[in-house]
């Protein structure tokens, strides 16, 4: 008696769990298409993460983050655009998708400038929408794209270190050798007359 009990119970709650999962948003899904390094960071429950393209060197590569969505909605969200590729922004682009269409948010500008703003998208019953990062060649720098968080952009790498500077003695022992070298020739030259 007791196991049919909670094979009922389990039957229902699971019928009541399969109802409430119908109408329901699938879970957001990040991809890179063509081998990239990009990854997410996503920092609290409701729509707030940072997409950080590619810079492994893997050529053309987009790095995205979606959903799709079961009932429509308007979504409005503020997003922040920086690349550290020293070509500019306009290797690294970045924004919004919505079913097959892709809006760039970033701006193509020059190195070390970013982008910012408010926008707000209009989501239909089963439509795919997320964010992307492009990025043209995955060298020099990727871009950064954040939404409804500020932008966290990697420290920059130390400088080179600067060239080696021979000490003193370098000189003078090479300019020795040469003097030794140049003697023992002349003398070699005066034996043979």
């Amino acid at each position: 008696m007791q196991k049919t009990i909670r094979a009922a119970s389990l039957a229902l709650g699971a019928f009541a769990l399969s109802a409430v999962s119908t109408g329901a948003q699938a879970a957001w899904t990040f991809s890179n298409d063509s081998g990239g390094d990009g990854t997410i960071t996503v920092t609290s429950s409701t729509p707030s993460f940072q997409i950080d393209g590619s810079d492994n060197g893997s050529g053309y590569d987009t790095s995205f983050y979606t959903q799709t969505f079961a009932s429509a909605v308007t979504l409005t969200f503020t997003w922040q655009y920086a690349s550290l590729d020293p070509a500019g922004t306009v290797w690294d682009t970045a924004g919004y998708i919505l079913g097959d269409t892709e809006t760039q948010l970033s701006q193509d500008t020059y190195p070390d400038v970013g982008s910012s703003g408010i926008a707000t998208v209009d989501i239909a019953a089963g439509q795919v929408f997320g964010f992307y990062v492009d990025s043209f060649d995955s060298t020099g720098g990727a871009g950064y794209l954040a939404i409804n968080q500020d932008l966290v952009l990697p420290s920059a790498p130390p400088p080179p270190p600067p060239p080696a500077i021979p000490e003193p003695s370098t000189p003078v022992l090479m300019l020795a050798g040469l003097a030794a070298l140049f003697a023992a020739v002349r003398r070699g030259s005066t034996a043979r007359e």
